[in-house]
C-alpha cells in the first residue's frame, strides 16, 4: 500500500518531515528525563550516605535534585501527550455515540491546544525576563531559573503541538470511521 502522504505532494511530505523531527526531539528529551531519573536516584542515595553515615551533608545535592525532578516531569510530558498517556477522563466520551464522541474529543483537543499554547506564551515571556535579569533559584547552589522555565515552556509548547496533531489526525478516515487518538499513534 502506498503512503497517502506521497500522493498529496510536497506540502504533506514537509509536514510529515516536521512531525518526524518533532517526534525525534520528543524522544531525545524523554531520554534526558530518563537520565535525570538516574541522576536523581544516585544523588539522593549519595546524599543519604553523606548526611547520615558520614555526617557531611552536601548543599548541592538537594538543589540539583529539585532541578532533576522538574526535568523529569517536564521533559517526559510531551511523550505522554504524543502516545496518549496523559490524564484523560474519557468516561463521558466512551458513553456517547461515535459521532458525538468524535466531536467531543475534537473540542477537547482544541481546548488543550489553546491552553497549552497560552501557557507556553506566558511562560516564554517569563523565560525571557528570567534570562535577562539573571535570576537564580534561592538555594545553596546558584542555578539559573531560566533553565527550569525553558523545560516548562518546551513541554507546554510540545504538548500543544501533539494535541494539534491529534486533532488533525481525528479527521483522517480509516475504514469509514474517524480514527481515535490511540489509533493515531
Amino acid at each position: 500500500m502506498r503512503d497517502p502522504l506521497r500522493r498529496k505532494g510536497a506540502p504533506a511530505r514537509i509536514m510529515q518531515a516536521l512531525a518526524s523531527l518533532h517526534d525525534g526531539l520528543t524522544q531525545c528529551t524523554f531520554g534526558v528525563a530518563v537520565a535525570a531519573t538516574a541522576y536523581l536516584t544516585l544523588v539522593l542515595a549519595f546524599e543519604v550516605v553523606a548526611r547520615y553515615a558520614l555526617h557531611r551533608p552536601t548543599g548541592w545535592a538537594p538543589d540539583t535534585s529539585a532541578l532533576a525532578f522538574a526535568a523529569i516531569t517536564f521533559l517526559a510530558a510531551p511523550k505522554l501527550a504524543w502516545k496518549g498517556g496523559h490524564a484523560d477522563m474519557n468516561l463521558v466520551v466512551k458513553a456517547l455515540p461515535v459521532a458525538a464522541s468524535t466531536w467531543l474529543r475534537r473540542v477537547t483537543l482544541l481546548v488543550a491546544v489553546l491552553v497549552c499554547g497560552l501557557a507556553a506564551w506566558f511562560g516564554g515571556l517569563e523565560l525571557l525576563r528570567l534570562y535577562k535579569r539573571g535570576v537564580t533559584m534561592i538555594a545553596v547552589t546558584p542555578i539559573p531559573k531560566w533553565w527550569l522555565m525553558a523545560a516548562i515552556v518546551y513541554s507546554l509548547a510540545s504538548m500543544g503541538v501533539y494535541f494539534l496533531r491529534h486533532f488533525f489526525a481525528s479527521w483522517a478516515v480509516q475504514d469509514g470511521t474517524a480514527m481515535t487518538q490511540s489509533e493515531n499513534t
